[in-house]
């Protein structure tokens, strides 16, 4: 069975690469690899630092970032950095990526900044690998270890790169395309509506014998929403919607149920992961399928 391409750092995945020869054990890691095709990835071995090797650190010199061994002095920056884009521009068919938090190389928003090599921590970047994933792949979902932890980032990072690998499957053929854009409606109305009613048209617009240029006119398009955080406004609006297929088949009482705990959401007192469970079961309970078929409730289909 095909699973979405993930590229994940090395050290997660059993690899014995660390600086200090070991490996990592993360449970929310484990939890989700066996959903994936995984591609392993040490931007530091792939420049050959040997493990165990001695710490990097990033220093910010004159507004710019460059890594630092920090007991040698050695500026290996341009490596990883060649390194990191040869890497990536070699890649094909992916879908997204799983990095290591706090590395210099692979932290995504976690990697510590210095002043200098001694210097004071000034901030938390990405590191250099991440910063080239961002410039070469800005569309697919990147996320590491730490941020797994929370539930609704972990929720859009599943979504969005399975969101990504049905596209992929989709774009045999514009009746393919035109059943996963309507199996996505609701995941793209929770990024942006406007992107998805522009989506719409360009499936109206297509005419025969055109379908490359309309999977290409749809794949930048895509794209682009692709690359959109879920907003709490928007994601409201659509279960808002997905509740108007439920709403006459159930009690005043359950109904109340519901709209308490999206308000509930909208102050921040749950997760919206709640919410995605219970409109789930109320598909199963009533057998919707046009609601079970879509990407927002059903990740992995």
């Amino acid at each position: 069975m095909s699973k979405p391409r993930v590229v994940i750092s090395a050290c997660l995945n059993g690899l014995a690469y660390r600086y200090d020869g070991s490996t990592v054990s993360d449970k929310d890691v484990d939890e989700i690899k066996k959903k994936f095709n995984l591609i392993n990835v040490c931007p530091e071995v792939g420049i050959n630092l040997g493990i165990p090797r001695k710490t990097i650190r990033l220093v910010s010199t004159e507004g710019r970032l460059e890594a630092i061994q920090k007991d040698t002095g050695l500026n290996i920056t341009q490596e990883l950095v060649d390194f990191s884009e040869n890497f990536l521009t070699q890649l094909s068919e992916i879908d997204g990526f799983i990095l290591k938090a706090k590395s210099p190389s692979c932290g995504v928003k976690s990697a510590k900044v210095f002043s200098g090599i001694e210097g004071q921590i000034l901030k938390k970047e990405d590191g250099l690998f991440a910063q080239t994933v961002r410039k070469i792949f800005p569309f697919l979902p990147l996320i590491d270890e730490g941020r797994l932890k929370n539930p609704e980032l972990r929720w859009e990072f599943l979504s969005k790169t399975f969101l990504h690998f049905n596209f992929r499957k989709a774009t045999k053929s514009i009746s393919s395309l035109v059943e996963f854009h309507s199996r996505a409606k609701y995941m793209f109305m929770s990024l942006a509506q406007k992107d998805l009613r522009a989506m719409g048209k360009i499936l109206a617009a297509h005419r025969r014998d055109n379908f490359p240029e309309t999977a290409k006119k749809y794949q930048r398009a895509f794209q682009g929403i692709l690359s959109r955080p879920i907003r709490k406004s928007n994601l409201i609006n659509a279960f808002t919607h997905m509740f108007g297929y439920i709403s006459p088949r159930i009690s005043p009482e359950e109904k109340a149920h519901f709209l308490n705990l999206l308000e509930k959401y909208r102050a921040g007192d749950i997760d919206f992961v709640v919410i995605i469970e219970l409109l789930r079961s109320y598909g199963l309970r009533f057998q919707l399928t046009y609601l079970l078929n879509q990407y927002l409730l059903n990740l992995s289909s």
